[in-house]
Formats: C-alpha cells, structure tokens, sequence
C-alpha cells in the first residue's frame, strides 16, 4: 500500500502545522484523521478519539505560541456561543461576507429560586486568560460559571450567599456586576461581585470576592461606585486588573484582583465638561497591550483612540489615532466605537455601537466594514486567546463539567 503524505511528513512538521490551524479546521482535521489525534493528544482509555479533548503538553505549547486572539459573540439570550477569527474571517483579501461559528453550547440550569423570567439565560460577561465567564442574571441564586470554550468544559461557581453581612439580612441585596479576574501573584482566578440595598441608599454598596475553587464569598469593602453601575457597563482586563466606565463619574475605575483594592484612573486632560457630558460616546478596550479608550465626537464623525502606554500611570495617556468614522458609501458613523485588537496587517477592529464590526487601517486612513451585514441583535463581544489547557488544571480545581461541543 502507497504511502499517504501524512507518512511521509516528520511529526514534528506535522505538529507545527496542526498548531497554527484555526481552531474549526484544527478540531475538523482530528475528527477525520486518527493520525493528528495521536499527534496531539493524551491517550484517553475507552473515549472515542473523535472527543479527546486532553491535548499533548507539546502541542499545547506551540499552539500557545502561535495562538491569535478570536472574538466571541453572543447574540441576546442564545445558548449558543458563536466565535469569529478576526485573522481570517475579516480580511478583504479572502471573505466578503462570513459566517459566525458556533463553539459553544451553554448548558441549563433550573432553579427555584428565581424572580424573572429571563431565569434561565446565562449571558456572556467578561473574558480572562482564554477563559469566558457567564452569570444567569434575574435569577435569586445568580448561578455563574467559568469556561474554556475550545475544551468545552465548563465550572459552576458557588451561589451567591445573600446573608454575608448582618445589616444586610432585613434588606433584599441587587447585585449590580459579577466579572471574573486573575491574580498574578497568587496564581489564581477570583469573581468580583458588586452589590447594594434595592429599597437603600443606591451609593451604599458593597462588594465581595470569591477564589475559584473556594466555597465562600470574602467581604472587601465599599467600591467608588453610583448607582449607574450595570451588568452591561463597558469594561475590560489587563494584567490582573478590571478597567470599567461609569456614566457618571468622570473616571475609569479599576479594581486590582492581587491587592483587592478598588482605585480609579483619570481620563485624558483633553476632555473638559463638554466632552464627558458626551461619555455615552466612550468605550474603553485593550490594544497592543495596553488599555485603551475610544471617543467619539458628537458634532463630528470623528474617533479619538488614546493608548495608555504605561499600565496604570494616568500621565501617559497618548492619542495614537483619529479615526475619520465615514463608511464606504460616505455616511457618517456616530456613536460609540469599542476598540477590540490589533490585527497583523496593522488595522484597528472595532464594534461599532454594537451592531456591526469595522476595521480602520491608520496607514490609508480608511475604515471599512469587517464583512458583516447581520450583527443587529445587540450581541455580547470579548476577545480571548484560545487556550487548550484544560480548566481543570488552569483552575486548580476536580468538579469540571463539559457541556455538548456544537462543531
């Protein structure tokens, strides 16, 4: 029998190839050859090669390597996590219009104790480190959980534990934001709960933390919160730190996971009264690696991009473009433009008042549809890099659950 050309290429050439696959085309070619399975993958006794999601320690360092941050997209209340690949799925040169893949399920959870309808629907919250965070909003038990969406496995953080702190047991308790963050020294994942009185002061708030793997939530104070902060306020991650707008403030505040210490950043000094009465217009974002902030000017379609570019230190805000907010066709683009990455060939993308994705290239000056004609559903967008770390071992922790892959 003839050799096939899988044969003939060493295993190392083969390994190298398979990392740097997207993900789809990655899982799709183990499906349909057992030879990349055993390339990649830790022998599973009596599981079918087809549903291995224990990857190699080898392979999971040059995939690591090679990894390029993907978007993921909820639309509404969909159980369904879609994934865009920004690198391929949004470059003029291949696609002109694209379709959303699928890569993760949500699972179900039926409870009791729920108060809304919307019970049941877990909604996409933040990213950190590869992994996504939900939490099932209206419901009294705030169920959440952690996962890895390319190893669809899943872990079902703690409820929430309404009766911490004495004062609060004769009062109902809103939670007003969950998000889940990492603490570089320590190692290790916690979730950010901030909460207040429904029927109190709205200023008298409060907020707890949990370490992922922990069965209790840790009291830490008062946050310099007002009561416009929501699940949906714009935030991000960097460095172990959650960066978040508050419409009324004039700040960016952050809460730093290692210290547990909340603080707040000024904004550039450019911005007078004018222009923060205008914050509905802000998106803050992380590019290059450093936190960003977009503004977009209301009597002009023009974009503002400010880098910070040392982490933490206000003074070093630097406006790196204006982004000239025309589409192709000449009309105009207002409103508020969220900053997501930097893609290798140099452009800016960008969600645009969470309808449509753009991409601006600084060289040519020029701004462009990503090649998406259906995001009219308000979806929930983060980044992440894609990791095949299983998060049994990213977390430290043995009750992890895999929900159904729909690829």
């Amino acid at each position: 029998m003839a050799e096939s050309i899988v044969d003939i290429i060493p295993p190392e050439s083969l390994m190298e190839t398979l990392a740097r696959l997207p993900l789809k085309t990655l899982f799709a070619s183990r499906s349909a050859c057992k030879t990349f399975v055993n390339l990649t993958s830790v022998s599973r006794r009596g599981k079918s090669f087809r549903n291995l999601t224990s990857f190699k320690p080898e392979f999971i360092a040059l995939h690591s390597a090679n990894a390029t941050q993907v978007l993921a997209l909820q639309f509404g209340d969909s159980n369904m996590l879609n994934c865009v690949d920004p690198e391929v799925d949004v470059d003029p040169e291949f696609v002109q219009n694209v379709r959303l893949k699928p890569m993760f399920r949500m699972p179900d959870f039926i409870s009791q104790r729920t108060y809304s309808r919307d019970q049941n629907k877990s909604l996409l919250v933040n990213s950190c480190n590869g992994l996504l965070y939900f939490v099932r909003r209206c419901a009294e038990d705030e169920r959440s959980f952690v996962c890895n969406p390319v190893t669809s496995e899943y872990f079902l953080i703690p409820d929430v534990d309404r009766d911490t702190e004495p004062r609060f047991l004769s009062s109902v308790i809103e939670t007003k934001s969950m998000w889940l963050g990492y603490s570089p020294g320590s190692d290790n994942y916690k979730v950010l709960r901030l909460f207040s009185h429904s029927y109190g002061d709205p200023l008298d708030m409060g907020a707890e933390v949990l370490e992922v793997g922990s069965d209790s939530w840790k009291l830490i104070g008062k946050p310099p919160l007002s009561r416009d902060v929501s699940w949906d306020c714009c935030s991000t991650t960097l460095n172990g730190v959650l960066y978040w707008l508050d419409q009324t403030w004039k700040d960016i505040f952050f809460f730093d996971f290692e210290k547990e210490i909340f603080g707040e950043i000024a904004l550039p000094s450019e911005y007078g009264e004018e222009q923060l009465s205008k914050i509905e217009c802000m998106s803050i974002g992380v590019l290059g690696g450093c936190l960003s902030l977009s503004f977009n000017v209301h009597d002009a379609p023009l974009v503002d991009v400010w880098v910070m570019k040392k982490h933490g230190d206000e003074e070093s805000w630097s406006k790196e473009f204006i982004v000239d907010a025309v589409s192709p066709s000449g009309v105009p683009l207002y409103g508020q433009f969220r900053p997501l990455q930097v893609l290798k060939n140099g452009e800016i993308l960008m969600l645009w008042i969470n309808n449509d994705l753009v991409c601006y290239n600084p060289r040519n000056k020029s701004l462009r549809y990503a090649g998406f004609d259906h995001l009219d559903m308000n979806p929930r967008a983060v980044g992440f890099t894609p990791s095949l770390i299983s998060l049994k071992d990213t977390l430290s922790v043995n009750e992890v659950r895999h929900s159904e892959r729909p690829w």
